[in-house]
């Protein structure tokens, strides 16, 4: 993933794999703390992402409903 853009998309199909990891029970101590740290950081821009988009559509509802 293009660490200078973030893509909803990506870091949701990323996630995905990051939860497989997990659960397989695979990973070592480290590489299980490694796939969570990162997990967490995609979900926190993940959701500031939302919370942008949703901002986005309120302002437009609202100035939609100004005029």
């Amino acid at each position: 993933m293009d660490k200078n853009k973030f893509n909803f998309e990506e870091a949701i199909n990323e996630l995905e794999e990051i939860v497989t990891a997990l659960e397989s029970g695979k990973a070592s101590l480290e590489e299980s703390l490694a796939l969570y740290e990162r997990g967490v950081k995609l979900v926190r821009e993940a959701n500031a992402l939302l919370n942008d988009a949703k901002n986005k559509l309120i302002n437009v509802n609202g100035s939609a409903n100004d005029e």
